[in-house]
């Protein structure tokens, strides 16, 4: 039985010192992250009495709660943000799962306050999981990384980290990156715990290059896709991660448009006639219907980043697009 802690922050810092730990700190909430580039860095930890009052941007007083569990000898770590006034015994759960060499608070970071502006809204809570070392034990055959060589079991993490949210609301996860792959995982595994998951620059393995078990039930799936993403080629073919002599292969995927429509095929979602697309500004959205329905949506002048109306990851100068929005629409299926 894994056993869970949990330290509460009132945070309206967005770089929270956050370290599991079973000493409560209070620190209180900006809407917006200090990393803006979408950095990776883990901050230093704090001091267990240390408390960090920072004068909020935005007037939001949401509550973030540090957890932890042990798993397959680790101990595995997340963030729970809960909208001011609490999350009521249904309220949904949304899951974001980072990319290669980044970590929960890299990419709350990198997304900035848009996502924790839709749960103060909606009324759902988030939580930004931590992978081992960086990393995410996906569905990808090729690679190594820390998390698929001991085999960890991220899927019960990711169980772990809804059961601790404590309500009978639906989860959904939405990952970046190798984050997306995780996502995809736990559609083909898991579909018992989520009812839906988004994946944001990721395309599904090519057969040879897939490791998942693709017998479970049917989920409905959000691809958010760059046209200039240079890591996850639009077109299909090889990920390679880092840049020159260091880069790592992760094998070959689908393009885009044949990954969705694979899942659109396994979802049962129509596939003839062609899928339901529009156009709107630098957004290409195509939709397969059906009960678990799969879309596609491919942004002009984006590469490999989360794109968000804030536009704060890395700021780069792409397409604005409200990522956040239109996944948690789709999602919720609003």
């Amino acid at each position: 039985m894994p056993m869970a802690h949990t330290r509460v922050m009132n945070h309206r810092s967005g770089q929270a010192y956050l370290r599991a730990g079973l000493v409560a700190v209070t620190v209180a909430l900006a809407a917006s992250c200090a990393s803006a580039d979408g950095s990776s860095d883990d901050p230093a930890p704090a001091p267990a009495d240390r408390t960090d009052t920072v004068r909020p941007e935005s007037g939001r007083t949401g509550v973030l709660e540090r957890h932890s569990v042990m798993i397959d000898d680790l101990e595995r770590t997340w963030s729970t943000y809960i909208p001011p006034g609490g999350a009521g015994p249904a309220a949904p759960l949304v899951v974001v799962l980072h990319g290669t060499g980044d970590t929960g608070n890299g990419i709350r970071s990198g997304i900035g306050p848009d996502f924790e502006e839709l749960a103060d809204e909606h009324g759902f809570s988030i939580a930004y999981v931590d992978g081992h070392r960086n990393n995410w034990n996906e569905c990808r055959r090729e690679g190594d990384w820390p998390a698929k060589e001991r085999d960890l079991d991220d899927v019960g993490l990711v169980r772990e980290v809804a059961r601790s949210h404590g309500s009978s609301g639906p989860v959904y996860a939405v990952g970046f990156s190798s984050g997306g792959h995780m996502a995809m995982r736990l559609a083909l595994e898991a579909p018992d715990l989520v009812e839906g998951v988004a994946s944001v620059a990721a395309n599904p393995p090519t057969e040879e290059n897939q490791t998942c078990d693709e017998t479970g039930d049917a989920v409905p799936i959000m691809f958010v896709q760059g046209r200039e993403d240079r890591v996850n080629p639009l077109a299909g073919g090889e990920v390679r991660v880092g840049s020159g002599p260091s880069a790592v292969s992760r094998g070959d995927v689908l393009s885009a448009v044949d990954g969705a429509r694979w899942f659109a095929e396994r979802n049962g979602a129509t596939i003839t006639p062609a899928p339901v697309s529009h156009r709107d500004g630098a957004a290409e959205t195509s939709t397969w219907q059906g009960p678990d329905p799969v879309r596609l949506v491919v942004l002009d002048r984006v590469g490999h980043s989360f794109p968000t109306l804030s536009g704060r990851w890395g700021r780069d100068g792409g397409v604005r697009y409200d990522g956040p929005g239109q996944i948690w629409r789709f999602l919720s299926g609003g």
